[in-house]
Formats: structure tokens, C-alpha cells, sequence
């Protein structure tokens, strides 16, 4: 909504302005109110003084009327009145009988007319109490510019040989002054009230203004340049002014809040450079991004990911400068930014990629910001490479496949010594066939070959499969059958499960194809398998089921062991979190499994109760399906 037109006028005027306009209407105000009272009372003044010097004049003419009246010659009086009627401002003298009719006048030609009673003039003195007639009455006529007293001519002793006793009065005297003079007076009076109200105002004004203008404005001014210098990076301005009044306090508390302030700048400017250094220090790549995925600020670490020579300021597209460092996605989305501010949400993603430095492999975290409002209104981009990582978890990785082979050499020993053992048995039957005086080439010589033969390949798959599970896995993930993968592994286990009394129950039907790696999938469900066995050794039940669906491939790996208490299923996954009651273990089968299981794109989860045994449950994404499933 603009505001209306006074107020759009009033807001463009200095303070000053206002100020004086507010004084000129509040002291106009004043004096004219004080002329009208002074000028209406001073009309009131000047008519009461007329009307007391017209009375009295009045007065004394009737006194001679009377007498005039007694002798019966009328000329001395009309004479007078034609005199008083030749007097200045005097307009009218009349003398009217009892009827009403004009008997003497100033002017002939008025000589018998009547006026009557219920005129304005007549009321004066009708109105009032028959007591109260015989005094003189003074008034303004109503167009204000006559003074008419009425001066009532009664009936004494020495009239009654002409009028009789029964009347109270005899006629009235007239006598009409004009009310120029007063008004002149007035008008005159007027003048001079509004022109010393004028010259008081302006001096009024005028030291008013420079009142204001001195005490206030000028220091007003003066705190108001103080402020802008404060406001353009000046922190060392301050007001002086010392007065003890409300402005020197005005200044003073401004002093000590520029001071606040100051300190206040102070510490987030070394805030800022603590910060920045501390950003700048890192190795890990920070940029961050706005809304529309520009780039607000870089720091060297992501610079250095970076093709030499590629411009990273500020305002430029950071979808650019995130494929230029090796970010790519099969969704479409140019950096990690763009996705999180898309899902509102924290975003993960590892990468490969080359640049400056070599083959690395990233490790990138994105988060949208938001602003005061709880709008967003910036990402955040965290680059880390975890190339050493990727390499020791690797190690870690094939350490365990090892130690896993290790823990399996007793039982492969066994399942390898009865084949040899049928072997030896077969050879030292053949060799004493042989070595009998005039021996012939036995019957069984055949039969006891294909027991060598069977023996020689049944001990080569063994071996097979324990050079296969030591290899180191690739890097790409493909379809995989997660079922047989299940079967290699139930395969290497057997034996162990059978020397430990435990029964495995397997629910493995057709193929249940996933995203994964095969080597790894095998690492996976082996450890598992081995910790439920390792949970059960005094016997028990291995549960193995596969099922693919069409969201997600699971495999779920249970023990009738004695579970894992909460305390350690909230670590299970950490490194070195040892679950077994007894301690031993290294830690890092189940947190290698997680790792190895992400790596697979999938998750990796346990459900226990103490006493119940352990169920675990591998989700991947089923071969051909979307990103995400497994997760």
C-alpha cells in the first residue's frame, strides 16, 4: 500500500522542515485564537463605551424633552434634535409618542410615521417588566452597523394636565449612532493584532529554527556522518559530543555500541581467517555452491583435483569444474550438489578419476544449507580421496580372505586326507598285486584306478576353490548369482559344520541374479558363515536362505547361537568391535563385510535377541534394476 498524499509529501521533507511547519501551525493556531478572544472583547469594550456615552447622552435629552414638554413650546426641542441629528456619526433622532407615531425626528420627512410594537426596536422594552421600562436601553441593530438607544419618556405628575394619569409613559427617545468608527477602530485593531501575531510568529520561527538547528540538527548531522562512516568500514569514528543533555547520551550510547561493534567485526574478521586457514589447510576438497550451482568459494585442495589452468572464481558452473575434477553419474546429475539440492538431503557418491595427481578414487559428501528463513539456499561439497583407503581396506580385505583360508585348513585337511588316504590305500594294493611271484595283471587294477582318478579330481576342486577364494576381486560390479555364490561357500563350510555337530539348512532354489561382485559376495556370506559357526560350537543350526525379488536380492545368514547383546549390536559393524562372549576374533570380519557389501551397492543388516541366536540379511540391487535399491 503507498501512503496517501500528505504523508507521501511530509516524508520527503528534512526534519527541520517538519519542525518549523509544526511550530508555524501550533503558534498560528495560538494567535489567532488569542486575536479573536482580544479583538471580540475589544469590540465588546468599545460598544459597551458607545452604548454608556449614547445613554447618558440620552439621558440628558430627555431631561430637556421633559422640560420642553411642560411649557408646550416645541421648536427649542426640535431644534435640538435637528442639532443633534447634524452631529457627527449620529444617522437618526426621534422622538415617538405613546401610539408609536414619530412626532420629532432629524429627518422630516419620517414625521408621523408608526412604529409598531411588535418591531424589534418596540420588543426591547415590551419584553421586559413593567418596572424595567423606564430605564434606558442601548443595542446594535441587526445589520451591525447602527447603535440605537431607546430612552422611554414617562409619565410624571407635571404631564398628567396632557396625558392623563392611566398611561406609565408618554413616548420613547431614539437616537441612532452610526457604528463606523467602532468598526474602524476594530478593523485598525485587527490589523495590528494579525501583523504583530505575524511578527511574532516569524520570530518565533526564527528563533526557534536556530534553537532547533543548534541544539539539534547540527548534531543530529554530525552523529548521522559519524554513522556513515561507521557503516562504510571506518570503526575508529566516533561521535563527540559531551553534552549532558538526551543527545549527548544518544552519543555516548552510540559510542559504546560502535565500540560493541567494533570488537563484535573484530572477532568474526579472526573468526573468519581461523576459519578459512582451517579450511584451507585440509586436504579434503571443500567448494561451496549457490542455488543456481555457481560457485561461491573453492579451496586449494579442490583447486589442486583440478586440470591446471581451470578457472574455479566465484560465479563459475560448478558442474563444469565437478567433471573437470572426475565427478560423472549415469542419472544425469552434473555434481553431487545438484543432486542434493534436488533431494534436500545429505548425498554420497564415490568416484574414480584421474587428473593431475594420478588415479585416485573420491569419496564426495554433499549437503544442502539453509538460510534464517529455513529456506535452502546454498550446498556444500566435501572431496576426499580414499585412494590410500581403498588400498589398505583391500588389504584388509585379502588378510581376512587369508585368515578365512587359515581357519579352514584343518577342516580341507581332512576333506583332502580321506582322498588321499582311499589313494595310498588303492596304489599299496596295486604295488603288492605286483610285486607276488608270477603276478598277472589283477581284475580290480581297473576298479582301483577310478578310485585314484575320482580321489586325484575330488582333492583338485578343493583346492580350486581355496585358490579361487584368495584371489583379489576387480573393481567392476556385474550380474552375479547370488545362490551360487551362497552354494560355493556352504561347500568350504561343510566340512567345519560337520566337525563342530552343527546342522545347515539351506533354502537356495533357482538363481537369484544381483549387481555385485562375485569374490566379494563370496568373502561376505564365508564370514558370515564362519562367525555363526564360531557361535556355535558346541553345535547348533546354520540357517542359509537366497531370495530374489523385484526389488531386491537377500540373503540371510542365521545361528541358534547366543545372540548379541544391544551393547555390542550398536558397534557391530565398527573396526576392531569385538561380539564374542570370549574376546577373541580380530574385529574386522563383520566391519569388512559392511565395507565389502557397500562397495556391492547394498546394505547389510542383523536382528538378535540374547538367546535367540543372530540373523543377518544382505539387500542388493537385483541385476538390471535402478540405482538405489539395494541401498
Amino acid at each position: 500500500m503507498t501512503p496517501s498524499g500528505p504523508r507521501r509529501f511530509t516524508g520527503r521533507l528534512r526534519l527541520g522542515t517538519k519542525l518549523g511547519l509544526l511550530a508555524a501551525a501550533v503558534t498560528t493556531a495560538v494567535l489567532a485564537g488569542t486575536a479573536f478572544l482580544t479583538i471580540r472583547l475589544f469590540r465588546g469594550q468599545l460598544l459597551e463605551l458607545a452604548a454608556e456615552a449614547s445613554s447618558s447622552q440620552s439621558d440628558a435629552l430627555r431631561l430637556v424633552l421633559e422640560q420642553q414638554m411642560t411649557t408646550g413650546d416645541l421648536r427649542p426641542l426640535r431644534r435640538l434634535v435637528d442639532a443633534m441629528g447634524r452631529e457627527p456619526n449620529v444617522t437618526w433622532v426621534a422622538v415617538v409618542n405613546a401610539e408609536g407615531h414619530v412626532r420629532i425626528t432629524s429627518g422630516p420627512g419620517d414625521i408621523g410615521e408608526r412604529v409598531e410594537r411588535g418591531s424589534p426596536d418596540c420588543a426591547i422594552c415590551h419584553a421586559r417588566a413593567p418596572a424595567d421600562r423606564l430605564r434606558s436601553v442601548t443595542l446594535a441593530r441587526p445589520d451591525g452597523e447602527v447603535l440605537r438607544t431607546v430612552t422611554p419618556i414617562a409619565n410624571t405628575a407635571a404631564c398628567h394636565r396632557c396625558h392623563g394619569e392611566e398611561q406609565r409613559l408618554n413616548g420613547v427617545l431614539i437616537i441612532d449612532r452610526s457604528l463606523g468608527p467602532v468598526n474602524r477602530a476594530l478593523v485598525s485593531g485587527r490589523t495590528q493584532v494579525i501583523a504583530g501575531s505575524a511578527a511574532a510568529v516569524f520570530a518565533l520561527l526564527g528563533t526557534l529554527g536556530l534553537a532547533v538547528e543548534w541544539l539539534v540538527l547540527a548534531r543530529l548531522r554530525r552523529l548521522g556522518q559519524v554513522t556513515r562512516q561507521l557503516g562504510a568500514g571506518d570503526l575508529a569514528a566516533r561521535a563527540a559530543d559531551a553534552t549532558p543533555d538526551e543527545l549527548g547520551e544518544l552519543a555516548r550510547d552510540f559510542n559504546a555500541m560502535a565500540g560493541e561493534l567494533s570488537s563484535a567485526l573484530a572477532g568474526l574478521t579472526a573468526e573468519r581467517r581461523q576459519l578459512e586457514e582451517l579450511v584451507n589447510g585440509i586436504s579434503d576438497g571443500v567448494v561451496l555452491v549457490d542455488v543456481g550451482l555457481k560457485i561461491v568459494a573453492t579451496n586449494p585442495a579442490f583447486a589442486a583435483r583440478l586440470p591446471p589452468g581451470t578457472r574455479h572464481g566465484r560465479g563459475t558452473s560448478h558442474g563444469e569444474l565437478a567433471h573437470a575434477a572426475g565427478f560423472s553419474a549415469e542419472d544425469g546429475a552434473t555434481s553431487l550438489a545438484q543432486r542434493a539440492l534436488a533431494s534436500d538431503r545429505l548425498e554420497k557418491a564415490i568416484v574414480r578419476a584421474g587428473g593431475p595427481r594420478g588415479e585416485r578414487v573420491e569419496e564426495i559428501y554433499a549437503q544442502p544449507l539453509r538460510g534464517p528463513d529455513g529456506a535452502v539456499c546454498a550446498a556444500i561439497e566435501v572431496w576426499r580421496d580414499i585412494t590410500d583407503r581403498m588400498e589398505l581396506e583391500a588389504g584388509l580385505e585379502q588378510s581376512e580372505r587369508l585368515a578365512a583360508v587359515g581357519m579352514l585348513a584343518s577342516s580341507v585337511a581332512h576333506e583332502v586326507g580321506n582322498p588321499l588316504a582311499a589313494i595310498v590305500t588303492a596304489v599299496e594294493g596295486l604295488l603288492r598285486r605286483l610285486d607276488e611271484p608270477g603276478a598277472r595283471e589283477p581284475p580290480e587294477l581297473r576298479e582301483y584306478l577310478e578310485i585314484v582318478r575320482k580321489q586325484v579330481f575330488r582333492c583338485h576342486l578343493v583346492t580350486e576353490r581355496l585358490l579361487g577364494f584368495a584371489r583379489v576381486p576387480g573393481r567392476q560390479l556385474a550380474a552375479v548369482d547370488a545362490a551360487a555364490a551362497v552354494r560355493e561357500v556352504m561347500a568350504l563350510v561343510a566340512p567345519q559344520a560337520r566337525l563342530q555337530r552343527v546342522e545347515v539348512r539351506s533354502a537356495v532354489a533357482g538363481p537369484a541374479m544381483a549387481l555385485a561382485d562375485d569374490l566379494l559376495l563370496q568373502q561376505v556370506f564365508l564370514n558370515l558363515a564362519l562367525n555363526a559357526l564360531q557361535a556355535m560350537p558346541a553345535g547348533g543350526v546354520l540357517t542359509v536362505e537366497a531370495r530374489a525379488a523385484a526389488d531386491a536380492v537377500s540373503v540371510t545368514v542365521g545361528d541358534t547361537g547366543p545372540g548379541i547383546p544391544e551393547a555390542a549390536r550398536q558397534h557391530l559393524f565398527q573396526p576392531f568391535r569385538r561380539a564374542r562372549p570370549d574376546g577373541s576374533g580380530t574385529g574386522l570380519g563383520l566391519f569388512i563385510s559392511e565395507a565389502l557389501v557397500r562397495r556391492c551397492e547394498g546394505t547389510l543388516s542383523v536382528e538378535s535377541e540374547a538367546g535367540q541366536g543372530a540373523v543377518f540379511t544382505v539387500r542388493l540391487r537385483p541385476a538390471g534394476g535402478e540405482p538405489g535399491v539395494g541401498a
